[in-house]
Parts: structure tokens; C-alpha cells; sequence
């Protein structure tokens, strides 16, 4: 069975499996012509099934304003008991929670993002950075975080490059009433490789936040990272598979749903772990089950590094990708404003 081809008029907007609604002011803006249903929110999927509510990575993105933090507690370079760490908590505020989160969800995050993400209410850059920096200290003096030896871009490079993780101090602080959470695995030093790929997702993350913080019409209802955006399904043999994006966002533009499946490429991959990739969305998309679930398949975004790199990924895709649906976009991250405003010509899907 062919499935339908949805991409193939530009004002078709990427996503849509329905029929075109009826012109009204409350369903179709003026300026906004679509045929994408608006946007209403899903009830939770059954495990097995595409979930449609926010996993535990999905975290505030926003600066909350901290309140003068308890002084006298350091717990660097100790094994914290459950008594000492329910102290700690007593003394985090919503803004501590949420940079925990926010580490535990990306796995590493440099000093800049942190300052990006959660200190947003000062006055000039300086202010930020000391702001920033005194948070940082405060949640390593807890032993919550610990900032990888290596830095980012090498080293003398300043405050801003050095990379946090949480300590298993941290870990078993976010999971004190999680019965079901497992015992959290020792972090390693990273390769680089895995670290510029990880912060790369990370930062992807961030920039899509803050065009939603300065956009009136633009929502970032979810992001979900690994695993949490991964899905689950059995091949048409009853073979376990998995699907393995970097993020899945929903974002809500203009009343109008939107999901993505991200792909951040660093130039690293090869012609044939790029095809292989856009094979397993392509077997994903015939099982039909996001389709079920949602009404809609995200569309597959590759965000790459250069205009050079760009072209050579659409070279492959299309070429790989013949007589099946247009369903993946490559961009660069420049252009990921345009991508949410669906302001992305229909002929670049590959």
C-alpha cells in the first residue's frame, strides 16, 4: 500500500493526513492558510503506543527568580544519606529544580546554555554571567552538578565553556519519591565526539526556546530528548525495533499543531548511516502507528552544519528516498525560525 503524499503544495503545510477545512476566522487565519486541524491537546497513549504527554525531560525552559539561597550547606566531595539530601531540597528553588532537570534531560550542559535557559532577568551580560556563575556554585557546593574536565573548545576559553552532569547525588535527589526510578549509571568522561553531539541536540533545544519566548505565535508545547522521543514498535515479522531520534518536538503555531522528529548532523556521518537512518523513519511511517495515534507523521528534520554539508544530505536522501513520501526536510540551524513558521518552500522535502 502506498500511503498518500501530503507535502506536494506549499501551502499544504508539511504535516496534515486531513481534509482541508472550511475557511472560517476561528479555524483559518487570513494570513494563515492551512490545512493542518488546530491544535488540541492528546490524551495519554497507552504504552507500546506513540506518547502524547511530556516525559520526565519535559521541563520548564523558562527564568525563574531565585530567592536568597540557605548558606552553611556543602556537600561537595561526601555521599549524601536521603536525610542530608531531603535538607538540600528544602532549600532548592523552583529555578534549582529546573536547571537539574534540564542536566539530567540533555545529560550535559555548558555554563551558556544553563545561562540561556533559566537567568533571563538581568540587566546586561555581566549581571548574567555573575548571576549564572553564582547558581552553578551553589548547586556544585550541594554536590548536585560537576563540571567535566574537559571544556569545550579547548581550554583558557572561560566560565561560560565548562560542561556540567549531574553528580549521583543529583540523580538520586530528582528521584527521592520515584519508586521506579533505577540506579543511575556512573558518568565518564565523554568522547568528544559524543559530547559535540550531545551539546549540539542541547543547543538545538535552547534556540527553538527562545524563538518561542520572542514570538507571540509561536508555542514550545513539548521536547522530548533521548530516550524519552524514542519509539517502540515490531516490524512487520514481530521483530522488537526501535526508532531512535535525537529530540521530538510539538510546537503550536499560530493555533496550529506541529511535531518534528530532529536529527542534528555534525558532518560526521557517512552516506550510508544517513540512508539507514531515513530507512528506519520510512519503515516507521508504514506501520501507520504515529498516524493512528496522532493523525499526523512528523516531519524528519535534519539540521547540519553548512549550506555545503546541506546539499550533500539532500543528494543522498533523494536519491535513497525515491517513490516514497516526501517527508524529510535538511536544513541549517539558521533556519530553524523559518522551518516553525512553516515559511520552508514544499520543494525542499526530500
Amino acid at each position: 500500500m502506498t500511503p498518500p503524499n501530503n507535502y506536494e503544495k506549499p501551502e499544504n503545510k508539511y504535516h496534515n493526513n486531513g481534509e482541508k477545512q472550511a475557511a472560517t476566522p476561528e479555524n483559518d487565519p487570513s494570513h494563515r492558510p492551512s490545512s493542518r486541524p488546530i491544535f488540541e491537546s492528546q490524551e495519554a497513549a497507552e504504552p507500546g503506543t506513540v506518547s502524547a504527554t511530556k516525559g520526565y525531560g519535559s521541563i520548564p525552559l523558562t527564568g525563574i527568580a531565585s530567592p536568597k539561597a540557605a548558606r552553611g550547606i556543602h556537600y561537595k566531595n561526601t555521599r549524601l544519606t536521603r536525610a542530608q539530601l531531603e535538607q538540600i531540597e528544602a532549600h532548592l528553588t523552583a529555578r534549582d529544580h529546573a536547571v537539574l532537570q534540564a542536566i539530567r534531560k540533555y545529560r550535559f550542559l555548558t555554563s551558556a546554555q544553563i545561562g540561556t535557559l533559566y537567568v533571563t532577568n538581568c540587566s546586561t551580560k555581566t549581571s548574567q554571567t555573575r548571576h549564572r556563575n553564582l547558581l552553578l556554585k551553589r548547586l556544585s557546593d550541594y554536590g548536585l552538578i560537576r563540571p567535566l574536565e574537559r571544556r569545550v573548545g579547548g581550554e583558557g576559553g572561560g566560565s561560560s565553556l565548562q560542561v556540567w552532569h549531574l553528580t549521583e547525588a543529583g540523580y538520586r535527589l530528582l528521584t527521592l519519591n520515584d519508586p521506579d526510578a533505577g540506579p543511575r549509571k556512573r558518568t565518564k568522561e565523554p568522547s568528544a565526539m559524543f559530547l559535540n553531539h550531545t551539546l549540539a541536540v542541547a543547543e538545538c533545544a535552547i534556540q527553538m526556546t527562545c524563538i518561542s519566548r520572542n514570538s507571540y505565535d509561536i508555542d514550545l508545547e513539548q521536547v522530548d530528548s533521548e530516550p524519552s522521543c524514542w519509539r517502540c514498535y515490531r516490524d512487520a515479522d514481530g521483530h522488537l525495533c526501535y526508532l531512535k531520534p535525537d529530540l521530538f518536538v510539538i510546537t503550536n503555531y499560530d493555533n496550529y499543531e506541529d511535531r518534528w522528529f530532529i536529527e542534528m548532523d555534525l558532518g560526521t556521518e557517512s552516506p550510508t548511516d544517513v540512508v539507514e537512518k531515513c530507512d528506519a523513519y520510512l519503515r516507521y511511517f508504514y506501520t501507520e502507528i504515529e498516524q493512528r495515534e496522532t493523525q499526523m507523521f512528523p516531519l524528519v528534520v535534519w539540521i547540519t552544519t553548512d549550506e555545503t554539508r546541506k546539499q550533500r544530505l539532500r543528494e543522498y536522501i533523494s536519491e535513497h528516498t525515491k517513490g516514497h513520501p516526501k517527508m524529510f526536510l535538511v536544513i541549517t540551524p539558521d533556519q530553524i525560525e523559518k522551518m516553525l513558521r512553516q515559511f520552508i518552500d514544499a520543494k525542499e522535502l526530500c
